[in-house]
């Protein structure tokens, strides 16, 4: 279950989308099997098994599979979120748990993994905020190194620090594309005087000048440079570059 295009604020970003990493479904999937391959060698070498054992059998397999199929809701309605405006995490399948972290109001990302959580590149995240709370822990996240690094680059960014993708060429532009000046001359009063006088230097105003709007193939760029970086989906990079080359 994906995020909501329809909740995001007006000029709100999304930058990242996703669910807990692949090995929250890996032992739940490793028990389930080995529960039903054990009922199976049961009733093959078991073959005068009296019926009440037979259902015991099924029993507990169907509650393997049970096991397995929440399991995998449960992953299905998990979702980790970041904006440009706020982190999101949401859990539950029923009965449903939403947490919401103004970017503003966050201190301090710090991310934890143990050698098995390194080897499948997860780990839990905690954010600690400004707030009541303080410190919140959100569980099975894939590439926790980076969504640390994401997320500061958002506060950053927020709090007018440097942009997450090329801005407006505004600082370090060429000789060529800086503001265009416009002198403004002073009249000099007539020599009287044979003493030389030197003239007054000449001031000129800087105009400004509205920096040109990103072409097409610069969007592309940066596009591209956050979907290698795993800030947007596969699916997602090939939506908004349709939409880019459908202005050329």
């Amino acid at each position: 279950m994906s995020f909501p295009i329809r909740l995001l604020g007006p000029g709100e970003e999304l930058y990242l989308d996703s669910r807990p990493n692949w090995s929250y479904l890996f032992w739940p999937s490793v028990f389930t099997v080995l529960v039903l391959a054990a009922c199976v060698a049961v009733v093959v070498v078991w073959t005068g098994a009296p019926i009440v054992a037979c259902l015991v059998l099924l029993g507990v397999g169907v509650a393997a599979l049970v096991y397995l199929g929440a399991r995998y809701l449960g992953w299905r309605t998990t979702t980790f979120v970041v904006t440009s405006q706020r982190i999101v995490y949401r859990t539950g399948v029923l009965r449903r748990t939403g947490r919401e972290i103004p970017i503003g109001r966050v201190q301090d990302v710090t991310y934890h993994q143990s050698i098995v959580e390194r080897i499948v590149r997860a780990g839990s995240l905690t954010v600690e905020s400004a707030g009541r709370n303080g410190q919140d822990p959100f569980p099975d996240i894939s590439k926790p190194d980076q969504v640390q690094s994401l997320i500061n680059r958002v506060v950053a960014q927020s709090s007018g620090g440097y942009p997450m993708a090329h801005g407006p060429a505004e600082f370090g532009a060429p000789e060529d594309e800086r503001p265009a000046t416009t002198p403004r001359a002073y009249s000099t009063p007539p020599i009287t005087d044979p003493t030389p006088r030197v003239a007054p230097p000449r001031v000129v105003e800087a105009v400004p000048r509205t920096p040109p709007a990103p072409t097409v193939a610069q969007q592309i760029g940066e596009l591209a440079d956050l979907h290698q970086h795993g800030v947007i989906t596969d699916a997602e990079y090939e939506q908004k570059r349709r939409e880019l080359l459908d202005r050329l």
